[in-house]
């Protein structure tokens, strides 16, 4: 059977079911169309409250509002068709706003590579009209230990250690965690909770079909989910691992930027901080992340002195495919190349190779990769990978030391771009410089990442 997309005029977003007593949520979405329609259900399942707290339901019931409604682009994106139709209660018009954006710039990689005719700008319908947003006098910034979202790299490494520094106790919270985010969460002993993402298994067998296929805004729905689990259990405010680098454009499309990392970019976070003062009556300091002012290198020489993390650790994204229970880096994609690289001026070669298995700066079938990581390809990687002028210091700084100058790719990019044998300094500003932000950080929080200035 060929999958036509064509058959389909509106996507919908049918209902969000909050089970109290389980703390489960069970989604249900519509791919509609005159002739054809498909159904899809997603459930999740929350750590459940301890004895004796009260939920904030009504806060609760807002955020799981716009959570499915972006949790539903995972369907949606089957065959993205021009009505996008919410018939769930309780979006409110600045949902809809912070939705119709996370379409278009979140799905703005889906669109380019689908190539399809430009951003998705599907017309947004609200039949029954939208919620009345919570009045500006009752929004709150949750107080109690942070939870902090985990995924088994070294960000969110960098922000428990921070936190627990400056005498705090984070809560690490993981969705759908495999063996790797629990052996990295475990060696602290912070307590690590979760919840479970049930996907429809029908969007795989359509997508085997030959239905649209592509990347998701996966950062703004793992946040949203982290905000209910935080309102859920009552902690405090949701702290990200978001650096400064997410920002930056993969590339330009007709004028336009595609992010792959747009959900972790400022500007998405900034949109989330708008969005959930009137959708859940939160200020903007219900979430935000601790290293938004900081480069990828900042966070790397923080996180190589953290040498207890360093056999366990992993931010290749093919240890986290669907299936994957435990698995390290492959040594061999555009996340490991770029976090070998950005590790390896403060660590010595013995150590980062065998954190790896392997010492990727010595292989030359890693060259290709590193020439895109500086620039020299067409445009930057679609993976999560920092700056090219993060990558090109880099490389200077190890091109001068004695460990690394004589590997094999160092020689290689050395002999193909000289300047990597001279200082940047307008560059290495650039990268180990404080990133101003007009983004809202609670008082207790603001100083503690300066000490990776």
């Amino acid at each position: 059977m060929v999958f036509d997309i064509h058959v389909f005029t509106e996507f919908r977003y049918l209902a969000a079911r909050i089970d109290r007593a389980h703390t489960r949520v069970d989604f249900d979405f519509e791919l509609w169309g005159p002739h054809h329609s498909e159904t899809f259900r997603e459930s999740l399942t929350f750590t459940p409250v301890r004895e004796g707290h009260a939920i904030d339901w009504p806060r609760v019931e807002g955020l799981v509002a716009i959570l499915g409604a972006v949790i539903g682009l995972s369907y949606y994106k089957v065959a993205a068709p021009p009505r996008y139709v919410i018939s769930q209660p309780g979006m409110t018009e600045v949902g809809v706003d912070y939705l119709r954006a996370v379409i278009a710039h979140g799905l703005a990689e889906f669109a380019y590579r689908n190539e399809l005719t430009g951003l998705l700008e599907p017309e947004i319908v609200v039949p029954g009209g939208c919620a009345t947003p919570f009045p500006v006098a009752s929004h709150v910034t949750p107080e109690g230990d942070p939870l902090v979202p985990i995924g088994g790299g070294k960000d969110s490494v960098v922000t428990v250690e921070l936190l627990a520094a400056a005498r705090m106790h984070p809560v690490q919270f993981a969705v759908n965690p495999n063996q790797v985010m629990y052996r990295v969460g475990r060696i602290k002993g912070h307590p690590i909770i979760s919840a479970t993402r049930d996907l429809d298994e029908r969007v795989l067998e359509l997508n085997a079909e030959g239905a649209l296929n592509g990347h998701v805004p996966v950062t703004a729905i793992n946040s949203l989910i982290s905000l209910v689990q935080a309102r859920i259990i009552g902690l405090g405010p949701v702290v990200m691992s978001l650096e400064a680098s997410a920002s930056e454009a993969t590339l330009v499309w007709d004028g336009v930027n595609v992010n792959h990392q747009w959900s972790k970019s400022e500007e998405a976070e900034g949109l989330l901080h708008d969005m959930l003062g009137p959708q859940a009556g939160l200020s903007a300091g219900a979430y935000f992340s601790l290293l938004r002012p900081y480069s990828e290198i900042q966070i790397a020489r923080y996180f190589s002195s953290l040498r207890e993390y360093h056999p366990v650790i992993t931010s290749c994204n093919r240890a986290f495919r669907r299936g994957v229970d435990d698995a390290r880096w492959c040594a061999d994609c555009d996340k490991c190349r770029f976090i070998f690289l950005i590790l390896a001026p403060f660590m010595a070669s013995s150590a980062l190779t065998r954190m790896f298995a392997d010492n990727l700066l010595d292989n030359l079938s890693q060259v290709e990769g590193y020439r895109a990581l500086l620039g020299l390809h067409q445009h930057r990687p679609f993976e999560c990978v920092g700056e090219q002028a993060e990558s090109m210091v880099a490389l200077t700084w190890i091109a001068s030391q004695e460990d690394w100058k004589k590997s094999a790719v160092v020689k290689v990019l050395v002999e193909e771009i000289p300047e990597l044998q001279h200082p940047h300094p307008d560059l290495e500003e650039q990268v180990m410089g404080h990133r101003d932000s007009a983004l809202v950080m609670p008082n207790r929080f603001e100083h503690l990442g300066t000490i990776l200035a």
